[in-house]
């Protein structure tokens, strides 16, 4: 018996995945755009989603001046749940001053912190040139590890030399590294515990965090945190690690 058993215990590639794409792009048209839609598209290909994609570029101006969550226009709390409540991340962020846009840190402090926790994650950025690429490996994948979300083993990273001057993707290596990215994180996507059963599971959380969530507000948490797939940590544990009812003296021989 699997330890995700409230959960589907077979992938069925008939229920779409629900997908949040986030763009921390602040124009439009944009590359960081740009990228996130052709790993999105990629996707799609391959297997059927649902997607919502939220552009820092559209949303950016209603985050402005927010200290609580409550403090946000309904559409900003709509994202932030959709955000909570998705089988899997697609993110991309252009890079300022070395890290992501201030704008897109900002969306991310109002989620709620537990409630991403297991969520694979694929991360993206485009920068000026070469020297930014690790500001998925420095910036990015800290931010979600934080939330203890499951960030995907392979990002992409574009170049201003990636696009044409309309923002489409013109170069080949470029491709070939979202078709990887898209193919490393399909055996965990197509198997994700919680496909398509995250949105009733964690709207409750949602809406405690429309209501209590503040960026300067401290929360108590526990150091492991269970997941929406596996909600009984306890349970967990006893199927990965069986013990007996009764110890035997044979097996625990009395110290004298």
């Amino acid at each position: 018996m699997s330890i995700t058993q409230n959960f589907t215990n077979q992938p069925n590639p008939a229920i779409p995945l629900n997908i949040v794409a986030v763009s921390g792009g602040l124009n439009t048209p944009s590359k960081t755009e740009s990228l996130v839609q052709n790993i999105v598209d990629e996707l799609a290909q391959a297997t059927p989603i649902n997607v919502h994609f939220i552009k820092l570029s559209e949303i950016g101006p209603l985050l402005s001046g927010a200290i609580y969550r409550n403090q946000l226009p309904e559409r900003v709390q709509n994202d932030l749940a959709a955000i909570e409540a998705a089988d899997a991340l697609i993110v991309g962020t252009p890079v300022y001053r070395a890290s992501f846009t201030g704008l897109f840190k900002h969306l991310f402090d109002f989620v709620e912190q537990t409630a991403l926790v297991d969520v694979p994650v694929l991360l993206a950025a485009s920068g000026g040139s070469d020297r930014h690429a690790l500001v998925l490996e420095h910036q990015l994948r800290p931010l979600f590890s934080f939330f203890q979300a499951q960030t995907l083993p392979i990002g992409v990273y574009a170049t201003d030399k990636d696009f044409t001057p309309e923002y489409t993707v013109s170069s080949q290596q470029l491709r070939d590294r979202i078709v990887l990215a898209v193919a490393r994180a399909l055996p965990i996507l197509e198997w994700a515990p919680a496909k398509g059963q995250r949105a009733q599971a964690i709207k409750e959380k949602s809406a405690q965090a429309n209501q209590q969530l503040g960026i300067n507000k401290q929360v108590e948490q526990a150091e492991i945190l269970p997941s929406v797939a596996v909600p009984d940590l306890s349970s967990a544990e006893a199927r990965l690690h069986p013990q007996t009812t009764q110890s035997s003296p044979k097996n625990h021989p009395s110290v004298a």
